[in-house]
């Protein structure tokens, strides 16, 4: 009897939580049921690119966020062989700047028979990006309830929407970023800049990122120099090979044509001459100021940071909806210690879908367009109907204004849950250990 009960036991340590399992399964299942009905352009636009490259050899033709267009453009290869005739159904200008794919490309596309398949075959990435981040954070907060941070990740409804109904790729380097702190955690600091710095080629976040990552898991300031030069360098050569191939320069790209750059400048205030203060690189400058000069060093002070930096991008920005996500990995882990940051954590989300009907149908029902143009055309337009019930120049602000500020309160706790509480965590273990020598 006493076996029996031994080995029960033990079989129950060892057995995964049947909670965690329900939470996996349900946010499988409800991917599952999105990936084949809906459907943006983005994910069309960055397949089509995929199909010319393979189609004609020239990987390289498409030099804006190289190392994600590669990454499509080997898994094409595989999937493709699941998608019979599916060589018509791409545009030819996806990849002209300025021009993109037409609307007649892409009823070509939903037109095509299999198109269920090839959606869920297409974002299979994306799911396995919110997979292997959700699997990271459950190692990197082993102090946290394991079952309320998989949840707030797995089935937070924003990563839901992201990459199973908009079709994004940004989980997929949110995994590596993760990967990256986890990683540090271990004593794996340089396999941590290595994937930080991928997820940096890949989006443009964490670039932003690295420099907190260098002077926070750092062993030396030696090292934070080496660490700055070899991304400099890094940097570099990616951009002369860049020129040479192609006779372009990504960085003169970045800094002429890129969104995402004019996005760190669009919120700023008048400070008496004709140049604004933008308020985005005021703080984002000042913050690094911090870090070298105090020089908090450790994980938990990397996370806090880069939690904190990426609220501070998706709330101080106009970042379109799809870019919300990446204030999310960092912060699950602060959000999921109590009721509190879970209620918070609800009302961000709630807030989030107000506010895509700022953005129309184009981000809500039109991504069903999977399901038939009649379908969508029954749909009323949300924006329209937001419109006609409050003036869009009353609840557009204040919801913004609202969603703005619960996403800066999330990046504060996240610093105060990484640096302040954990600094007084450490003066009362001293103190401690002091009483009882």
């Amino acid at each position: 009897m006493k076996l029996r009960f031994d080995f029960l036991s033990q079989w129950r340590a060892t057995s995964p939580d049947p909670v965690l399992v329900a939470i996996w399964g349900t946010g499988l299942v409800i991917r599952l049921l999105f990936m084949p009905i809906t459907f943006h352009s983005d994910l069309y636009q960055i397949y089509s690119r995929a199909a010319f490259a393979v189609a004609s050899g020239d990987w390289f033709a498409w030099n804006a966020q190289l190392l994600a267009q590669v990454v499509h453009n080997l898994w094409f290869m595989l999937v493709r062989l699941l998608l019979p005739a599916q060589d018509g159904i791409w545009s030819p200008t996806a990849g002209v700047a300025g021009i993109g794919a037409q609307p007649a490309d892409i009823e070509r596309f939903l037109a095509y028979p299999l198109l269920a398949r090839a959606l869920v075959l297409l974002k299979l990435p994306y799911l396995l990006g919110d997979a292997l981040t959700g699997w990271c954070l459950l190692r990197l907060a082993p102090g946290v309830s394991r079952r309320w941070l998989l949840a707030l990740w797995w089935l937070n409804p924003i990563v839901i929407y992201t990459s199973a109904l908009f079709g994004r790729h940004d989980t997929l380097w949110i995994a590596l970023l993760v990967a990256g702190c986890l990683a540090a955690m271990h004593e794996r600091r340089w396999l941590g800049f290595v994937l930080s710095a991928l997820a940096a080629i890949a989006r443009f976040f964490p670039a932003l990122v690295l420099p907190f990552y260098i002077v926070s898991v750092r062993r030396g300031w030696r090292q934070v120099v080496v660490g700055l030069g070899a991304l400099a360098f890094a940097w570099f050569v990616v951009d002369t090979a860049v020129v040479f191939l192609r006779g372009v320069s990504p960085t003169l790209t970045l800094l002429g044509d890129y969104p995402h750059v004019r996005y760190l400048v669009a919120l700023a205030v008048p400070v008496g001459d004709d140049i604004p203060l933008a308020v985005f690189p005021l703080v984002y400058v000042f913050a690094l100021c911090y870090w070298i000069s105090r020089a908090p060093s450790g994980v938990d002070a990397y996370r806090a940071a880069a939690g904190a930096l990426l609220c501070a991008i998706v709330a101080l920005t106009p970042v379109h909806p799809q870019y919300v996500v990446w204030a999310l990995p960092f912060a699950v882990p602060t959000l999921a210690r109590n009721g509190i940051g879970r209620t918070i954590a609800a009302v961000q989300a709630g807030l989030f879908f107000v506010w895509l009907l700022r953005w129309g149908a184009s981000v809500t029902t039109g991504l069903f367009l999977p399901l038939g143009p009649s379908v969508v055309e029954a749909l009323p337009d949300p924006q329209l109907v937001a419109a006609a019930l409050v003036p869009s120049a009353v609840w557009q602000p204040v919801v913004r204004a609202a969603f703005t500020a619960v996403t800066l309160w999330i990046g504060w706790s996240v610093v105060e849950d990484g640096l302040l509480r954990r600094g007084a965590r450490q003066a009362q273990r001293a103190e401690l250990v002091g009483e009882l020598r």
